[in-house]
């Protein structure tokens, strides 16, 4: 699922293709109840809390490559979206994965989960809401998302992948999930049930974002 997402965000960037994601390295002096301690919260800058377990934490945002006239991404969707939000959505909190992380000249952070039916991809980015409708615009359609301007996306080259932009002060958050062999098996449609998935996730941005 990733690998199919982390090739739609660097068809959108164009040049990015040949940089590396850049991704943060879990600290093996970590120990095992540590990092069972996925409910441990801290306050960041913004007073928000995250989760504080080492692999899931998101790279530093500046880099040789960073385009310094756009903002930095402020949600992270590793480490803002509680356990209980991942749950009520219909995803496993222990599968709780950072994905292919970007920071160059556009900066997404990625966070990837797994569920019965369906598997799910959050990437928080720093394109603006008007690049992203040009992108997408002919393979969307508008929508709201507990009163947040949204896209239904599908993009055909990605048949196999059902995503809902939403936007934000600083640019999207993208839910991009894809039917599991269960979900499949289930007779799940292409995008059943999505925007329920980006109705219950889209209150962890939180309203300041």
């Amino acid at each position: 699922m990733s690998s199919r997402k982390f090739l739609a965000v660097v068809a959108a960037t164009g040049a990015l293709a040949a940089l590396p994601a850049c991704s943060s390295l879990e600290d093996p002096s970590q120990t095992d109840s540590a990092r069972s301690a996925s409910t441990v919260v801290s306050q960041t800058s913004s007073a928000r809390p995250t989760l504080t377990e080492s692999r899931l934490q998101p790279p530093p945002l500046q880099n040789e490559y960073t385009t310094q006239d756009r903002p930095e991404v402020v949600f992270d969707p590793c480490t803002w979206i509680s356990d209980d939000a991942v749950s009520n959505a219909g995803f496993d909190p222990t599968s709780r994965r950072r994905g292919d992380d970007i920071v160059a000249e556009y900066t997404f952070l990625t966070c990837d989960f797994d569920g019965e039916l369906r598997d799910l991809s959050i990437n928080s980015g720093n394109v603006t809401w008007e690049e992203d409708q040009q992108k997408n615009g002919a393979h969307s359609e508008p929508l709201t998302v507990n009163g947040r301007e949204a896209l239904l996306v599908q993009d055909p080259q990605l048949k196999s992948v059902c995503s809902i932009h939403v936007r934000t002060r600083v640019g999207i958050v993208m839910f991009s999930s894809s039917r599991t062999d269960d979900g499949v098996m289930a007779g799940v449609q292409g995008c059943e049930g999505v925007l329920e998935i980006a109705t219950a996730l889209e209150p962890e941005i939180g309203a300041e974002n």
